[in-house]
């Protein structure tokens, strides 16, 4: 009691200089602990990354932790490179989804009155440096190319050798996102953030005013925009990473039926509403991670549940609708029949989902309407994949799933996940399920990744793996040349391996920037791959011999690769006067490429090997 009383008295009479001397251990404390996020992540890679590269990748991660990103979304965001305009990454989101550039949005044909009134269009600028403190001239450079970027005035060859093809393609996808839902009246916000090792508590008064001036360029930019500048440091760097998405929550039914492990009944849409939200009152993205449909936006179904969830009528909004399937680890049942649900995923009603959190954020959660009113909820609790899969399958079969994701329930799917974790990698049928395990990042393959280096590698198709990151898979035809039963499981992992190691050497041994890594890496590997078979590969099963044995790729590999690749860009961007992010969407460049590397084929496919499993 005595040592208690001492504790309590010294802490408050502490001189300032303490209370300094106390401040400063915290903030080194704090750094120390980013550091060692960063270093775990560095040590599970097989090939370490630049330490500005790693602290880039972890600030825009972090600071968007709450946007449910994979390690791929996140490090294709980034610009890194020269004539980056004080911008480290740029991401963009409709209603909480990343668009890309080949997002559907942009196709030709595609009628705004396809999505929502009123969507939220969120543009995220970051700027991140290691030092431990914050500077003005990171305000000053970034608002300076904002100035020029999201002028509209501005074309892209005005802007081509002032800033990157990285950068201006990565801030054109908002500014045509922008222009193309302006008559839908989004609302738009944007958000720059500089992120450091240092102590926000600390900013001079310089960064202040920098900080103001910045929200009040990027304001006028965009009329109606709301603008958010702000600095992040060790502290909020801990605090967001070290914080884990909440996968056991409580739900409460107005009543409810059970049969086993199963149970379906009506919860009241407050309570919902309440199940979705964090303490923000944002939606919980990370409880869709399992859910094969994005947000559909202002789609017939959507807007007729927004109508009948804004009436004010005597109709129950659990009449009109299918209500929503959660799958989850564990059930406890409490007082007040309040379920109390482990592992939580939400695997049906996403459209649903949405509209209940729009409105009732948007009138408030306590109207009487609201209520009045239930959702019909389905608990089913299981851990058996193959259950998961079926019920994922069959309660998402109603209606048209617009691309491949129902794909992922399959059972090929399910060979190839089973096959890579025999052999230390993952694959995430489920976005985001081995970076919630821990799992090393360049052991991760993505649906969308695995497709990508199949198409670019064994189907000689680098531009389309460029040209469309997103939407590869759309394609039924694409799909079924992509993914076949009758390709060996060692054939996947093989060119899997192979694209991953090209992209790990381009980063780590700095042979090219972000936007010629962008640009060239799935012609590198093409080239490489199909070099050491000596002919053009039109179908994956002729890699079949060629995977059984490593094929041993160095650095010295991916720089005679991207010399040949580099050749061809400009020889291609000369003659027909394009840009060069054209050019690598071109099937010229492909032709081109894949005639070099026959060209050049010898002997040493047998002996050089990708030095992978």
């Amino acid at each position: 009691m005595i040592l208690i009383a001492f504790s309590l008295l010294s802490a408050s009479f502490s001189s300032p200089k303490q209370e300094a001397e106390r401040s400063s251990t915290a903030m080194s404390n704090e750094v120390v602990l980013v550091d060692q996020f960063i270093k775990a992540a560095q040590d599970s890679r097989d090939a370490p990354l630049p330490d500005d590269v790693a602290f880039e990748l972890f600030a825009a991660a972090t600071v968007l932790s709450g946007n449910n990103m994979s390690d791929e979304e996140v490090e294709a965001g980034r610009i890194g490179g020269g004539l980056d305009g004080g911008l480290d990454a740029v991401y963009t989101f409709l209603d909480g989804r990343l668009l890309s550039e080949d997002a559907e949005i942009f196709e030709d044909g595609f009628k705004p009155s396809e999505i929502r009134k009123g969507a939220e269009l969120s543009l995220w600028l970051i700027q991140a440096k290691r030092s431990e403190g914050f500077g003005e001239d990171a305000f000053d450079k970034a608002g300076a190319s904002m100035k020029k970027l999201l002028d509209l005035n501005f074309t892209d060859e005005q802007l081509v050798g002032i800033y990157s093809a990285d950068v201006i393609e990565r801030v054109r996808i908002f500014t045509r996102a922008w222009t193309l839902l302006s008559i839908r009246s989004p609302r738009i916000s944007i958000t720059f953030a500089y992120v450091s090792r240092g102590d926000t508590a600390s900013v001079s008064g310089g960064v202040a005013q920098k900080m103001v001036d910045v929200r009040t360029e990027l304001g006028a930019l965009v009329p109606g925009a709301e603008v958010d500048v702000r600095v992040v440091g060790a502290k909020e760097l801990w605090a967001m990473a070290s914080a884990t998405p909440e996968y056991d929550l409580q739900l409460r039914f107005r009543d409810y039926i059970s049969e086993g492990d199963s149970y379906a009944g009506l919860v009241a849409l407050p309570e919902y509403f309440r199940f979705l939200s964090d303490d923000n009152g944002a939606l919980r993205g990370h409880l869709f991670d399992w859910n094969v449909r994005d947000f559909q936006g202002a789609v017939t179904v959507n807007r007729q549940m927004k109508a009948t969830l804004e009436a004010d009528d005597d109709r129950d909004f659990w009449w009109l609708n299918n209500g929503v399937t959660i799958l989850c680890s564990a059930v406890n049942i409490g007082g007040e029949k309040t379920f109390t649900l482990s592992g939580v995923q939400i695997v049906n009603g996403m459209q649903t989902s949405h509209a209940i959190h729009d409105v009732l954020t948007a009138t408030g959660a306590d109207l009487d309407r609201h209520k009045r009113r239930s959702v019909q909820v389905r608990v089913i609790k299981t851990l058996d994949e193959a259950t998961r899969d079926d019920v994922i399958r069959a309660t998402n079969s109603q209606t048209k799933v617009p691309d491949a994701s129902l794909h992922a329930t399959e059972d090929l799917h399910r060979q190839i996940e089973s096959h890579f974790a025999a052999r230390g990698w993952y694959y995430d049928r489920r976005k985001n399920f081995y970076k919630n395990a821990g799992k090393p990042a360049d052991k991760i393959i993505s649906i969308p990744t695995l497709g990508q280096a199949v198409m670019a590698i064994g189907l000689s198709r680098p531009d389309d793996a460029r040209a469309r990151p997103s939407t590869l898979l759309n394609n039924e035809a694409d799909y079924a040349a992509v993914f076949s039963v009758s390709l060996s499981l060692d054939v996947y992992l093989w060119i899997a391996a192979v694209q991953r190691r090209v992209d790990s050497l381009l980063l780590t041994e700095g042979v090219a920037d972000a936007p010629t890594r962008t640009n060239t890496r799935f012609y590198i590997s093409s080239y490489l791959v199909t070099k050491a078979l000596g002919a053009q590969i039109y179908n994956p099963s002729q890699l079949k011999t060629l995977s059984q044995a490593p094929l041993s790729i160095d650095a010295d590999d991916v720089k005679a690769g991207l010399a040949v690749v580099s050749e061809e860009i400009q020889r291609i961007a000369d003659k027909n006067s394009w840009q060069v992010d054209r050019v690598a969407k071109s099937d010229l460049l492909t032709k081109a490429v894949v005639a070099r590397a026959v060209a050049g084929a010898t002997n040493q496919s047998e002996t050089d090997a990708v030095d992978v499993p």
